[in-house]
């Protein structure tokens, strides 16, 4: 199971770093690719729930899973629902919170990873005896 989690937690952080160069090439129109950030964007939520579901059985503190799962629903609405949202010049505003939501998710990662190998270490170690 560690493997497991370390390699969604590898894919999260490469997925993070590629949706941020990519919103970044959208935002500034350098280029239109918007269908594979789309893509990324939802690989990257479906990474964070398969972690925050892991940890909701795994762990007994169960808030942070759930908020996971929540924020992981919450980009992924406000990803595709933007477009339609504060359209012409306050358009900015929507991108700045998409990004800080996205940023913020990878926040949740880190931690929810941290404590599900300490979980598994802990188990294994008492199993081990």
């Amino acid at each position: 199971m560690r493997n497991l989690i370390k390699t969604l937690l590898m894919l999260a952080r490469l997925l993070v770093a590629a949706q941020v160069i990519l919103g970044l090439l959208i935002w500034f129109g350098k280029i239109s690719v918007t269908q594979i950030h789309i893509a990324l964007g939802s690989l990257f939520v479906l990474d964070l729930w398969l972690l925050a579901v892991i940890a909701l059985f795994a762990l007994s503190a169960r808030g942070l899973s759930l908020f996971s799962l929540l924020l992981g629903g919450v980009i992924m609405w406000l990803g595709v629902a933007q477009r339609t949202m504060l359209l012409g010049s306050a358009h900015w505003a929507v991108q700045v919170v998409h990004l800080l939501l996205g940023v913020s998710a990878m926040g949740l990662i880190e931690p929810l990873t941290k404590s599900l190998l300490a979980h598994y270490a802990n188990r294994d170690a008492t199993t081990a005896r």
